[in-house]
């Protein structure tokens, strides 16, 4: 059984194939191009006004949020009675501004050590409940708010987040 070679003219069909694809694929992106371009063109108009409404619109949306994990961990130890009580708590705070995140990176071990004197005073019964976490969340947010704009930084933080709470 012998193998049969291809001539000159059946490689140059298949060649041929390659040459049509090719083709066939310019000839779609120069359409599209064609489709988008004529777009532009009629949707874009003379009118200037209503592009710079649109920039006035876009520029009042908010900023995104960009959150802050505050770690390690704080763990913090309670005495209640004669049995020593743990709680180990991460937070996570939400800002709409890189220069707020910025200033509470580089304040970090005040911030920390306040947050800490704060958990420190805190009633470890209370903490059990839901209304003594919310007190927290909001102490803690009035607190690295005060300490942001004790070194004038103009906006501060939007939320504190609880992301671990445990109590022992």
């Amino acid at each position: 059984m012998a193998e049969q070679e291809t001539g000159p003219e059946e490689q140059e069909q298949q060649g041929g194939g390659k040459k049509n694809i090719i083709l066939f694929s310019v000839a779609l992106i120069v359409a599209i191009g064609a489709s988008v371009g004529g777009t532009i063109f009629f949707l874009g108009g003379k009118e200037e006004a209503p592009a710079a409404a649109a920039v006035v619109t876009t520029s009042n949306k908010p900023k995104t949020a960009i959150y802050h994990n505050m770690r390690p961990p704080y763990v913090i130890n309670y005495l209640t009675g004669a049995k020593p009580r743990y709680l180990q708590a991460e937070f996570t705070v939400m800002a709409r501004d890189e220069e707020t995140i910025e200033a509470i990176i580089l304040h970090m071990p005040l911030i920390r050590s306040e947050i800490v004197g704060f958990l420190t005073e805190q009633n470890f019964l209370e903490l059990q409940t839901h209304e003594g976490k919310e007190s927290v969340r909001m102490g803690m947010l009035e607190l690295v708010n005060g300490i942001l704009g004790s070194y004038q930084v103009q906006h501060g933080i939007e939320s504190v987040l609880i992301t671990n709470f445990v109590l022992q």
